[in-house]
């Protein structure tokens, strides 16, 4: 099966005022997330961080209480290299795979491994 993608927003973080307006974004916390299915077993791999956001200007600003999820995603996408992203989740999935190493019981117990 093939990874999905999505983007979880977090938080924002906004100033009081700001050039006569109020309750302007100025830093929003996002979650990428990644998930794998693989014989229903779930795989998984996460990319987080922030963006800031440029001063806005009062034609174009949207009042905090009339933020739509799809709006702030928007702003928050524009700033991401999304294909590094995936490929850093998608390697955070693979190792889980096949992984560099694994927990294997003494060769003396007579037991398969852990």
């Amino acid at each position: 099966m093939a990874i999905t993608y999505e983007l979880h927003i977090n938080n924002m973080e906004a100033a009081s005022a700001e050039n006569n307006l109020e309750d302007v974004v100025k830093i929003i916390h996002w979650l990428y997330t990644g998930k794998e299915t693989i014989d229903e077993f779930d795989l998984y791999g996460e990319a987080r961080g922030a963006v800031g956001l440029s001063d806005p200007s009062s034609d174009s600003f949207t009042a905090f209480a009339d933020l739509t999820e799809e709006q702030v995603k928007g702003w928050v996408e524009s700033q991401l290299d999304l294909d590094a992203i995936k490929s850093d989740i998608a390697d955070q999935i693979k190792l889980q795979k096949n992984p560099p190493v694994v927990i294997k019981k003494n060769p003396w117990s007579g037991e398969d491994d852990v």
